[in-house]
């Protein structure tokens, strides 16, 4: 009797094997894209904890418009003041900027705002697709998958910085996110492939959601620690 179950296990194991495809899926990584200026660096050489204030653009989000996204300027703030920036408070930067003679003559905002430098942040999108109908098999071999193509989202943000004293442009900055460059793996049964097929039908109908808030945080984080170097190298 335990023979005959040790045999119908091992033909379950083996029929459920047959129904499984393994695979590993790979994006090559997104360029990042700097401009930068030698005011910057001088700047930042002779002060080495700048004053600076993060400001938003909201029109130039791509992220989901029923989230909130404090979250991920509370980020950027807190990875600008672990890396030494003296960080003030947006809302009352605001405020001031909004007076006419302010907007005009930056030496005066320089001033009253006891603020270096703007750091703008003026585009984050968090709905890149990347899409592939290639993987690597368990040998790493690349393959071509006929009938099923993968797909995972990326993100990217722009900061664009400005000397407010001299209302000097001192730099643009560009960050990519790049899902899978290390590589995803992928197992999944027949089933389950022809049920995520029917539920990729159901959101190109509903629209992308986009890369998830934690991945997303992590990435802010990242790319906020790359544009201090950046600015300082």
């Amino acid at each position: 009797m335990k023979t005959i179950k040790k045999i119908t296990m091992l033909i379950v194991i083996s029929a459920l094997a047959g129904c499984t495809t393994s695979k590993t899926l790979k994006f090559t990584k997104a360029d990042d894209n700097i401009i930068k200026t030698e005011t910057l660096k001088v700047f930042l050489d002779k002060n080495k904890n700048p004053k600076v204030v993060l400001r938003v653009n909201s029109t130039s989000f791509a992220v989901t418009e029923k989230e909130n996204n404090d979250y991920l300027f509370n980020a950027i703030e807190n990875q600008l003041l672990s890396n030494g920036f003296v960080v003030r408070d947006r809302q009352l930067f605001n405020q001031i900027i909004e007076n006419n003679e302010n907007s005009v003559d930056y030496s005066k905002l320089n001033e009253k705002s006891d603020t270096d430098l703007i750091i703008e942040l003026t585009k984050l999108d968090s709905k890149i697709l990347y899409e592939t109908n290639q993987y690597y098999d368990l040998k790493d071999n690349l393959k071509i998958d006929k009938y099923f193509k993968h797909k995972r989202y990326g993100a990217s943000v722009e900061f664009k910085v400005v000397i407010i004293k001299s209302n000097e442009f001192a730099g643009a900055y560009k960050f990519n996110y790049t899902p899978c460059v290390t590589g995803c793996v992928v197992s999944k049964s027949l089933k389950e492939l022809q049920k995520e097929r029917k539920e990729k039908e159901k959101e190109k109908k509903e629209g992308y959601e986009g890369v998830e808030r934690n991945e997303l945080e992590i990435f802010i984080k990242d790319a906020t620690d790359k544009l201090v170097e950046a600015m300082r190298r």
